[in-house]
């Protein structure tokens, strides 16, 4: 206790001997702890065990802390920190406990860690499932990291000179600011003490909204269906909360606003051209199922569909739509090569997304089937509960 009591500053906690402990320090450690027990409570989903959980700890942890003290250092403080004439230099490179850590470098070392966490259990699992394993107590460790910004006057916005936002959660009294980049110092010490934007406490709201949704998402097990799905989500979600709050923060760095920028756009149109596509594969499979179910039990070509079977199935406009689309993926070319004349055979490259063997076709236009305007499952659950359809 009498340790607890040296220590002034109220950035640190207490001090071990002459080392001092600080606040943000125990918090992040904390948040690492508590992301280490969800992780090894929920990896049994995606087929592994807790002492795998520790590992794929082990992996990221180490990375991300070394990409967030790169990502931090290169892209413009190199003239501070370089070129490094003794040991003194040196430790002023690496001494993260002095501050000076960037998310953005923490993601691409968490990503290489997953990766190769990935490659040692790739029996197992899918880069896709331990990405999206990670997400919820990623954006819960992120939340809770950000106290630290509050403690150590850190990661605030623009001052705040209407007295009506002069309160907490609009605004923070700074007193003794830090990690302001030099371009903002005139702005922030004219305005301290004063009041200025919570830009941390934005973010981890921010944050807090996009983590109910991943763990909505992950807890319904929506995931499966969508594999990788809420790795891109947290990507397109963190960017794009980032990208504005950059425009408030006094110590923003332009490469991470330039960054976020486009990762967000990119993420956003990746997320829903998956989607698209996992439906439409969730679709080409549904359909395949009833068209294998209803094969004719006539000798001969093992593919023909008896379209008296087919009758009774309840498929929608889109499980049509994309069967047949799918199927004319499958349809083998002939191509003339013009300097031999020869005539070969090309296959359509993306015929492998949807089936990578056999496939069969049929004239729907000749079939008889429950038909439904939607192709939503929810739809056509509703439908055979009724019975309310038509027939095609």
């Amino acid at each position: 206790m009498s340790a607890f009591l040296l220590a002034k500053d109220p950035t640190v906690a207490f001090y071990v001997g002459s080392i001092a402990v600080k606040w943000y320090g125990l918090i992040i450690v904390l948040a690492m702890l508590l992301a280490l027990v969800y992780v090894c409570f929920q990896i049994k989903k995606i087929n592994l065990s807790s002492d795998d959980g520790v590992e794929l700890f082990l992996w990221i942890i180490p990375l991300a802390i070394i990409f967030a003290r790169v990502f931090y250092v290169f892209p413009g403080r190199i003239d501070e920190y370089f070129p490094i004439h003794n040991f003194e230099d040196f430790k002023h490179l690496i001494a993260i406990w002095e501050g000076g850590i960037t998310i953005i470098g923490g993601l691409i070392g968490g990503v290489l860690g997953g990766i190769f966490f990935v490659l040692r259990h790739r029996k197992q699992t899918t880069f896709a499932s331990v990405a999206d394993l990670v997400v919820v107590p990623l954006l819960a460790g992120q939340i809770i990291g950000r106290l630290g910004n509050f403690i150590n006057q850190e990661a605030f916005g623009l001052p705040i000179l209407n007295p009506k936002f002069q309160t907490f959660p609009f605004g923070v009294y700074i007193t003794n600011p830090s990690g302001v980049e030099e371009e903002f110092f005139d702005k922030v010490y004219s305005n301290v003490p004063g009041w200025f934007c919570a830009t941390f406490f934005y973010e981890m709201v921010w944050n807090f909204l996009g983590l109910v949704a991943a763990a909505v998402f992950w807890h319904k097990g929506e995931n499966k269906k969508y594999p990788g799905l809420m790795i891109i989500f947290y990507f397109f979600w963190y960017a794009l909360g980032r990208f504005w709050l950059e425009f408030l923060r006094m110590d923003a760095v332009p490469v991470t606003k330039v960054a976020c920028g486009v990762i967000a756009p990119i993420a956003l149109v990746i997320g829903v051209l998956y989607v698209l596509y996992r439906i439409s594969l969730r679709s080409y499979k549904y359909v395949s199922g009833i068209l294998k179910n209803s094969l004719s039990d006539e000798d001969g070509d093992e593919n023909i569909v008896d379209l008296n079977k087919l009758k009774g199935a309840a498929l929608s406009d889109f499980d049509v739509d994309n069967y047949n689309f799918a199927s004319r993926l499958f349809e083998v070319k002939l191509k003339k090569d013009k300097k031999t004349g020869a005539t070969k055979e090309v296959k359509n490259p993306l015929r492998l997304i949807y089936a990578k063997d056999g496939h069969i076709f049929v004239n729907f236009d000749e079939a008889d089937y429950y038909h439904a305007p939607t192709f939503t499952s929810g739809m056509l659950r509703f439908l055979k509960k009724t019975a309310e359809f038509k027939i095609k």
